[in-house]
């Protein structure tokens, strides 16, 4: 007769010694082939003692190198192979590698550009957006067909964006916002004005100019310079200035302004 688990030979009782012994011996040689490591032992439960000076038990952690590891509670070290099932809990600390997640979860972009992708960490992943704006739509946003545009550059704004037909605009003018009220300003592209102006006598300042005579004599008031004059006659002074026109220009800085024409 044997044992269940591991075929220990059961002494048959009332055999004679011999056969006791056999079976002893047999006994002992399996026993020693087990402690040894030389034969497989499983089903064993080990709820204390102690492996190297290390407590072993239902309640403490186990150490050593494992092919299969069912725990209940923490397992505390590095972990080198594939985890194979699913863990319920919290894993601190890195993956080398990682197949995928147990449940994949969705990334979105919400607001004016959207767009969605689903992850699982096996992985990197694209998200394909829509909704934005392009460089085009933001040129003709910002400078619409008519809008001005001024810079120190000389180069055509066509070319600087890659967009729209631009034309060089009031050049050797400076602008003024329209106004319905005067008639100088009331419409949209009006010209006007002039770099230099010759005062007209009605722009002249009223003023009065001293003349030189000699005292009255016989009715008369004589020149200087002349002939005798009647009291009534009308003296006309000598003349002054060159006639010529003033500057009219405010004070300025040169740009490159442009205008939008077409798209």
């Amino acid at each position: 007769m044997a044992t269940t688990n591991y075929s220990f030979a059961v002494p048959t009782v009332g055999a004679n010694l011999n056969t006791w012994g056999g079976d002893l011996n047999a006994n002992t040689e399996k026993l020693d082939d087990l402690l040894g490591g030389d034969q497989p032992v499983t089903g064993i439960d080990i709820n204390s003692g102690s492996i190297d000076g290390t407590a072993i038990g239902a309640n403490a952690a186990s150490t050593g190198a494992f092919t299969t590891v069912s725990a209940s509670g923490g397992v505390t070290g590095a972990l080198t192979g594939n985890v194979t099932g699913n863990v319920a809990g919290n894993v601190t600390g890195n993956a080398d590698t990682a197949t995928k997640w147990a449940t994949a979860r969705t990334i979105s972009l919400t607001g004016t550009i959207t767009g969605s992708t689903s992850i699982d960490g096996s992985g990197n992943v694209s998200i394909a957006t829509s909704g934005g704006i392009t460089n085009n739509q933001i040129i003709d946003l910002i400078y619409p067909v008519g809008c001005l545009y001024e810079t120190t550059s000389s180069e055509n704004p066509g070319t600087t964006f890659s967009r729209g037909t631009w034309a060089r605009f009031g050049n050797g003018r400076v602008t003024v916002g329209q106004d319905s009220s005067q008639s100088e300003f009331n419409g949209n592209g009006e010209t006007g004005g002039s770099k230099t102006h010759t005062l007209t006598e009605a722009e002249m300042p009223s003023h009065n100019h001293t003349l030189t005579a000699m005292a009255l004599t016989s009715s008369s008031v004589n020149r200087t310079g002349g002939g005798q004059l009647s009291v009534s006659s009308t003296i006309t002074t000598s003349t002054a200035g060159s006639d010529a026109a003033h500057n009219n220009l405010q004070p300025y800085v040169v740009v490159y302004r442009w205008k939008r024409t077409a798209l």
